[in-house]
């Protein structure tokens, strides 16, 4: 009986050797740093006309590979791949759609802006198609350029019909590698091109309620 028990004793010490052996092979995930964009101020850009009517904007629309929180990067022209350990602090569309947003308010020149389907009532919609957001390696160069490209198109709402349509592009060179210099450029890249879309959508729906 003794020499049982001291047989058990020792099967339960070996299990309980090989689970812990086991457990520490178990990788910890790998931490994940979460970045922002901030919008610049643009309140004292009186170059933009005040708009008496109400805009919304819809959803930016992309390709399957953009629309998620993963930050793009293009190591060669026909690879794509991304950033390990990084992640937008949301889909790439809805950021987008929120400092759009964010531009428009801060400019104090329109009525009112909002999302669509937010139940806020809007006379112009903008659409906005994002083609191109990551940074790219072009040739045998040590640090990526961002390139940002959107599409967009002013809609007399509810009819649809186009008021006008124009694609806005913005290559900004980072300062390294580092993905913290990666974001900083694209910080820079989305601000260039939202005060762009902003400045072009107040002057050229100006007349939609005349």
């Amino acid at each position: 009986m003794i020499i049982i028990q001291r047989v058990l004793l020792l099967v339960g010490a070996l299990l309980i050797a090989s689970l812990s052996a086991c457990i520490s092979l178990i990788k910890e995930p790998s931490p994940i740093t979460v970045y922002s964009l901030r919008s610049t101020d643009n309140s004292q850009n009186n170059a933009w006309p005040a708009v008496p009517w109400s805009l919304t904007i819809t959803r930016p629309i992309s390709n399957t590979f953009l629309d998620s929180n993963r930050i793009a990067v293009r190591p060669e022209a026909n690879i794509l791949k991304v950033y390990q350990g990084a992640n937008w602090s949301d889909s790439l569309p809805d950021l987008v759609q929120e400092k759009l947003l964010e531009t428009f308010e801060n400019s104090g020149k329109i009525k009112a802006v909002s999302r669509q389907n937010s139940g806020v009532p809007a006379e112009v919609a903008l659409m906005l198609d994002i083609r191109q957001f990551e940074s790219v390696y072009i040739s045998d160069q040590k640090k990526p350029n961002v390139l940002i490209q959107i599409h967009a198109k002013l809609l007399e709402y509810p009819s649809n019909r186009v008021i006008t349509s124009k694609t806005f592009n913005a290559e900004v060179a980072t300062n390294s590698k580092d993905i913290p210099d990666v974001v900083q450029a694209f910080e820079t890249g989305l601000n260039t091109v939202n005060q762009e879309i902003v400045g072009w959508a107040l002057t050229n729906g100006h007349g939609k309620t005349k």
